[in-house]
């Protein structure tokens, strides 16, 4: 009696490991509903691009695929929740540029996106537009550069953060010196632009481009190393000789790292399928956005070439924001 008792208990004990292991074997990937974690506040930008994929992948999964959004510390709180979760492909991130800026911007970071974070594929990339007013006298990269030369320090940009580090990327890269007054918002910074308190600001063109066609702002370049499908009339600054400058904003997802290898393809191959879809491209460039379709490694490669990129940046202009966002 006391074995059949001690067997009987022992199999009991064995039931709920079974169904957690059958759970979290990458052959019956995914089991579960899948978390997908946004860095940022609901609403914006990344949050849309989230849920537009998140809603078809769940499809394709044949699970629900939640969007959690969890900002705060300059998108460090939801990416390092990410990157300590536990490695089985059910917690995704929408990894974004401040992944290779923060830990060069700031003097303490609390993880390594390189180390504890592993790519599944980059979504796409947000080129930035730089615009001036109607009449200022550079009408080109060109023209701007040789403005700057000619008047060190006179040519004023408003921006934000993230303007600001394309912009001292811009200077480093073209050798000239262009001043800086920092703005907490795009829309004040082009209303001085429009107003002429200010020559230059830069966001992304679905912000601005609508006012460049009205003639109310006129574009110089976008900051992509190639022309956007967006706006293919616009020049980059590539094209005006420095063909190594390229800085844009840019979105992905991502998992921690040692995930299954097997996990990880499975996620690659559904997320290719969706951004493949004409209707989400058409969707994704009205908000500004270049589709991007990159292998795991690859995008690997693109935050640590990214990372080493802004640390130049960074170092260079002296920009540091403290010791936490």
């Amino acid at each position: 009696m006391n074995h059949r008792l001690g067997l009987a208990a022992l199999a009991a004990l064995t039931l709920p490991s079974t169904g957690v292991c059958a759970q979290n074997n990458p052959m019956n990937y995914p089991a579960r509903p899948v978390r997908f974690v946004v860095p940022f506040t609901p609403g914006a930008l990344n949050d849309l691009l989230a849920r537009l994929v998140g809603e078809q992948l769940g499809t394709r999964l044949g699970q629900r695929v939640i969007v959690d959004n969890r900002p705060g510390a300059g998108t460090m709180l939801g990416s390092e929740l990410v990157a300590r979760s536990t490695p089985d492909g059910y917690t995704l991130l929408l990894s974004s540029a401040p992944l290779a800026i923060n830990p060069n911007l700031y003097t303490k970071v609390s993880f390594d996106a390189v180390r504890e974070l592993a790519g599944i594929t980059q979504i796409g990339a947000v080129p930035f537009v730089i615009v001036c007013h109607p009449d200022f006298s550079a009408k080109s990269i060109t023209e701007l550069v040789a403005l700057a030369k000619a008047k060190p320090g006179q040519i004023i940009y408003g921006a934000t953060v993230a303007g600001q580090l394309m912009v001292e990327m811009f200077k480093s890269t073209a050798k000239v010196d262009i001043t800086f007054v920092p703005y907490k918002g795009l829309a004040p910074a082009m209303l001085d632009v429009m107003g002429g308190r200010v020559h230059l600001t830069l966001g992304t063109y679905s912000s601005l481009g609508p006012h460049t066609k009205t003639g109310k702002l006129r574009a110089l370049a976008v900051t992509s190393h190639a022309r956007t499908r967006i706006a293919p009339d616009v020049p980059s600054i590539a094209e005006a000789g420095y063909k190594d400058f390229d800085a844009t904003s840019w979105y992905g997802i991502s998992v921690a790292s040692r995930t299954p290898a097997a996990i990880v393809s499975r996620l690659h191959t559904e997320i290719m399928a969706i951004l493949k879809q004409p209707d989400l491209e058409r969707r994704l460039n009205a908000e500004g956005v270049d589709i991007v379709a990159s292998r795991p490694e690859a995008f690997d490669q693109f935050i640590k070439t990214e990372t080493a990129r802004w640390g130049k940046v960074i170092r260079e202009s002296g920009i540091k924001a403290g010791q936490e966002p």
